[in-house]
């Protein structure tokens, strides 16, 4: 296939589909890729576009497992929750069905199931980070990870200067799993937007920048943060039109260089992830900024940039929240005005530190998240939305719902139909039962 001619859907629509196997001898490098394209699509986003999609030449011929003399194992291992059981009973699986001889190879975050299996299977190897290059290597093709890459279903070049995280929330997977920390030089960022400027100066008009901590960037180079540069390194293209931070920005790391060049660059987008509405629940679970810290960002930020969306994610169902927190969450959310509001469960792990606390069950935190929608019902929410609607996002809402917070939901949605506040409650009633 000529993977050079191909944009990213439909490169993305190979890795994801069902595998089609070819006879032993037809394959070039005898690997099964099952396991892998079966679970990229749970994959995040950097991890499609950096490591899998690359990877589409090696993974174009594969054959059964019974046959293959590599097979290649991914899982989106800890992106929620500690995966390791499910990760082991996989590999175990493959162990048993595997030919004499045939290498099982784990790679990306899965491989930190390595101290786990204490060698209870043998001729196993474990790639964890730069496994596209790597697995290129050894096969003899020129594969490796791609960090600015062109969606053409979003329209825009994402671009990411950095992996991993230095922090501890207490409520993060890096509590109990390793992520190596690596960042970009300017000089090679550079390099990269020049090539694009010259040859490809329309795919440069939207830039999304990518990380799970972007206010991190660059210390393990330069000995400090260095995302203003990077920021204003990006701004300087007249190409540049947008540039959107979706991911990473960690609040009590905004200092004033970050901020101001936040204030000072084309930004458009931004998610800014509080978590929490009271200064003790935030210290509790591991975040350094305070509330007024989220209220003097959100309001610089609005004064730079009148037109810019800002995403704001919360998190219901902390261990020790208590009702205070939700009446301080609904009051924060009402004085810094997002545009979006993503609010997600918390899912407790043992590994995690937050695991020795006192938990909520089930039933209180789906009464906490309905108190939260009455409160935002009764402040008026319209006067939330500066720009745009306020959508309330729970992707991660049990399975397990009572009869009596469904009604809740179907209430309502049903007073949306009559009041024009402004929220869509969608995406909440319609969760999977």
């Amino acid at each position: 296939m000529n993977y050079e001619q191909m944009g990213i859907a439909e490169k993305r629509n190979i890795l994801i589909s069902s595998t089609d196997y070819v006879p032993y001898e037809e394959s070039p490098f005898k690997i099964n890729a099952d396991f892998l394209k079966c679970n990229a699509y749970e994959e995040s986003y950097r991890e499609l576009m950096v490591s899998y999609i690359p990877m589409l030449p090696l993974l174009e011929k594969p054959v059964a497992i019974e046959e293959a003399d590599y097979i290649l194992y991914m899982h989106c291992y800890a992106r929620i929750k500690d995966m390791s059981d499910k990760v082991i009973s996989d590999l175990q699986h493959i162990n048993e069905i595997r030919k004499d001889g045939a290498e099982i190879i784990v790679v990306g975050k899965a491989a930190n199931v390595e101290g786990l299996l204490n060698g209870s299977i043998t001729n196993i190897t474990f790639l964890m980070d730069h496994f596209t290059e790597k697995l290129g290597k050894r096969f003899g093709i020129d594969i490796c990870e791609q960090y600015f890459v062109y969606d053409d279903v979003q329209d825009w070049l994402s671009i990411w200067p950095v992996d991993g995280c230095l922090r501890k929330c207490g409520f993060c997977r890096r509590s109990y799993m390793h992520i190596p920390f690596e960042s970009l030089s300017l000089e090679l960022i550079k390099e990269k937007l020049d090539y694009f400027k010259e040859n490809f100066p329309e795919k440069m008009r939207h830039i999304s920048l990518r990380a799970e901590n972007l206010t991190e960037y660059g210390i393990d180079i330069y000995g400090t943060p260095q995302l203003p540069k990077l920021l204003y390194l990006i701004n300087s293209y007249d190409e540049v039109e947008a540039i959107d931070l979706p991911i990473g920005n960690v609040i009590s790391e905004i200092n004033k260089e970050i901020l101001d060049a936040y204030c000072h660059c084309k930004i458009s987008h931004i998610a800014l992830n509080f978590e929490a509405g009271d200064d003790e629940l935030l210290r509790i679970i591991g975040k350094n900024h305070t509330c007024q810290n989220v209220i003097d960002i959100y309001s610089a930020l609005r004064q730079a940039h009148p037109n810019i969306e800002i995403v704001a994610t919360i998190m219901i169902g902390l261990p020790c929240e208590g009702l205070k927190d939700i009446y301080a969450l609904a009051n924060l959310i009402y004085i810094i005005k997002p545009d979006v509001i993503l609010c997600n469960y918390y899912g407790m792990a043992p590994k995690q530190p937050l695991a020795k606390l006192p938990q909520l069950s089930k039933s209180l935190k789906a009464y906490h998240l309905k108190l939260l929608i009455n409160l935002l019902h009764k402040m008026e929410q319209k006067t939330i939305c500066s720009h745009k609607t306020v959508t309330i996002d729970v992707p991660l809402v049990p399975k397990k719902i009572s009869r009596k917070y469904i009604r809740a939901c179907e209430r309502l949605k049903k007073q949306q139909e009559t009041l024009d506040n402004g929220i869509d409650f969608s995406a909440i009633y319609h969760f999977k039962l």
